[in-house]
């Protein structure tokens, strides 16, 4: 008796189910339009020009000095950090401006 109650009770949710999906076939969703994204070039040269002096920046952080058994420019120690620092700071204070 229950496997002919469960069988009863699964044909009838299939046809529930079926219903309902029939239902929503011929349902039309319109998609939502989407703006195209507009470009700032006042913004954009401005962070330009922010990352261009950051680079200037950062390049007189790297010393011309030869280390002896090396042939490629060595920061200087006590200062590298500090400058890389004030140069990457600096940058982000102009970037914020924009």
């Amino acid at each position: 008796m229950t496997r002919i109650a469960l069988a009863a009770l699964v044909l009838l949710s299939s046809a529930v189910f079926v219903t309902e999906v029939a239902a929503q076939a011929g349902q039309v969703i319109n998609p939502v339009p989407l703006t195209a994204p507009t470009l700032n070039l006042t913004t954009t040269t401005c962070q330009t020009t922010c990352d261009t002096q950051a680079m200037l920046c950062l390049n007189t952080c790297v010393s011309t000095a030869v280390a002896p058994t090396t042939t490629t420019p060595a920061l200087a120690p006590s200062t590298g950090g500090a400058c890389n620092l004030s140069c990457t700071t600096q940058q982000l204070v102009c970037k914020q401006r924009c």
